[in-house]
């Protein structure tokens, strides 16, 4: 069975330019010939951009199958080398020394209603719809044990690992104190991708949550500028917006526009008012090029002669104590991990574990031969080997292991993620990638794979030609060529299932929370730099 292509005068349909666009790429099957998104002046051999007209309206995929059967790829097995191992992906054990995460009615701080914390009944409410009922032990001990950090009177620095929920024990420290004493928050996050999800996140938290806002006089009429509600303002680079720190409750803010906003309130009083300033990801002040403002910002803030408490957080502190004796803080260390991760190194298609490796699953695959960095963290046995693939588009053992490992996980009911070092690695995998997938989905994921496409469609610019073939078969791409709106669309299809496999580029992988079984970090480099721990 294929799609119904409708033909209008005789024209190509963009799908039709689509299909010649997906085609093309997987028999090139690498990164270095590829169309550009229409309007970038890209491949000269690109298929041209269908005619527009609008009053036709073009037809979309009628059934299941995006792809015709001669062109369609058949993923390489995998073969395990020893009895012992797994076949299933992603199988693990979630905890090795308890049987369970104690409940609530076990340690009754585990709630966030308990009054030891003292959040709004509305905070508390928004939280459990947006799925969260209880917190780990780790954090009610971190927010908790020591005197003065949840009043705000103590700085506090801690480490916990990817996942284990780092960032609500902040968020608790922020809205806590911008809600009970109507200070200012500032949160400083590494990527512009990281403070547009967590201003969504942030909105959602403070929906319907209004401050103690008492007037000076009783009675007296309410100013243009007094407000009840939480004002959360993004400050990052190319923002249309044009804000102070007085414009918002909690600014949510890049390294760069933190440093400029802390400035620019030093000049104008509104330092005044800020009450916290929570730095995540604290262990860039040891980064080569923008550890420095990092720096510069947490020394200002020290300095200041106000009672500002300082929040700092990463995953991968390995001299917590220190930036503790710096920021004059408490500090605390978690080791937990909800979800404990297991890494592979794979080279010329064998599967070899790394050292100290636990048990959703990461795989970095090499082009060739292992770096002396890289070989010392693989076990000299592999455990599993991925057999050739007979598709001229596969030869490539890179490209083979890419689609093998994400068709295991797909076919088992799970998400991928896969990084490339390029956007046009994030297309060519992205097409290859798709013409393996599976073709027997139920018509209503099919309805919502077209609902996708339908909200691609109602922003302002075309659909991208790949993008439109790819999204049918659950498979898309995610780097910085696309805009905000479809990158969000893009990531909130994957989040709900819809979408099976995200290729993107290092961007998406900075904290972004997807719910993936599977991450494949495609080739040893993400652009210039070698692929280091903190990635993985």
């Amino acid at each position: 069975m294929a799609f119904a292509i409708q033909s209008v005068k005789g024209r190509a349909t963009s799908w039709d330019a689509g299909k010649r666009h997906l085609d093309g790429l997987g028999r090139l099957g690498d990164a270095n010939n590829r169309p550009s998104r229409e309007g970038d002046g890209g491949n000269k051999g690109a298929a041209p951009p269908a005619a527009k007209n609008n009053n036709t309206n073009f037809s979309t995929p009628t059934a299941t199958k995006a792809v015709s059967g001669s062109n369609r790829l058949v993923a390489s097995k995998i073969r395990d080398f020893t009895a012992d191992s797994s076949t299933e992906p992603g199988l693990y054990t979630q905890r090795k020394a308890l049987a369970s995460t104690p409940s609530a009615t076990q340690d009754p701080r585990l709630l966030l209603s308990h009054p030891e914390y003292g959040l709004p009944k509305r905070l508390v409410s928004n939280l459990k719809s947006m799925g969260i009922n209880l917190i780990y032990p780790w954090q009610a001990n971190c927010l908790l044990r020591h005197r003065g950090v949840l009043s705000g009177a103590k700085n506090l620095v801690y480490s916990a690992s990817t996942g284990a929920g780092k960032s609500l024990v902040a968020d608790i420290l922020m809205l806590k104190r911008v809600l009970d004493a109507n200070e200012k928050a500032i949160l400083v996050l590494p990527y512009v991708a990281l403070v547009q999800e967590k201003l969504r996140w942030l909105r959602r938290a403070v929906d319907g949550i209004e401050r103690n806002v008492e007037l000076a006089v009783p009675g007296a009429f309410r100013g243009f500028n007094e407000h009840r509600t939480v004002r959360i303002v993004p400050f990052f680079g190319n923002s249309k917006i044009r804000a102070t720190l007085s414009d918002a409750d909690i600014a949510v803010c890049t390294i760069e526009k933190a440093n400029s906003l802390i400035n620019s309130a030093i000049e104008d009083g509104g330092i005044d008012d800020l009450g916290i300033a929570v730095l995540d990801e604290i262990h860039m002040v040891d980064d080569e090029y923008r550890g420095y403002l990092m720096e510069l910002l947490a020394t200002k803030l020290l300095t200041l002669q106000q009672d500002i408490q300082i929040v700092g957080m990463s995953a991968t502190l390995s001299n917590t104590e220190d930036l503790a004796r710096w920021l004059d803080a408490k500090y605390y260390v978690s080791n937990y991990k909800p979800v404990p991760v297991q890494e592979f190194l794979v080279c010329e298609n064998r599967i070899y574990p790394t050292a100290g490796s636990e048990t959703t699953d990461v795989h970095l695959v090499s082009s060739g031969a292992l770096e002396p960095r890289q070989a010392s963290r693989a076990s000299t046995k592999p455990v599993r080997v991925i057999e050739p693939s007979k598709h001229p588009e596969l030869k490539r053992h890179f490209m083979n292991t890419v689609v093998s490992l994400t068709l295991e996980t797909v076919t088992a009911g799970f998400g991928v993620l896969v990084f490339c070092g390029s956007r046009a690695g994030c297309q060519s995998t992205a097409a290859l990638v798709a013409k393996a997938m599976p073709d027997d989905i139920s018509k209503e994921l099919v309805e919502r794979r077209r609902e996708v496409l339908d909200s691609l469609k109602c922003l302002m610019l075309p659909v991208d030609s790949v993008l439109e073939v790819t999204i049918m078969c659950g498979v898309a791409f995610h780097h910085a060529g696309l805009t905000t709106e479809e990158r969000d669309i893009v990531a909130d299809a994957f989040d709900r299932g819809v979408l099976k496999v995200i290729v993107a580029t290092c961007s998406l992988a900075a904290g972004i929370n997807l719910p993936a079984r599977r991450v494949i970090l495609q080739e040893a480099r993400m652009g210039r730099e070698m692929v280091g721990p903190a990635m993985l």
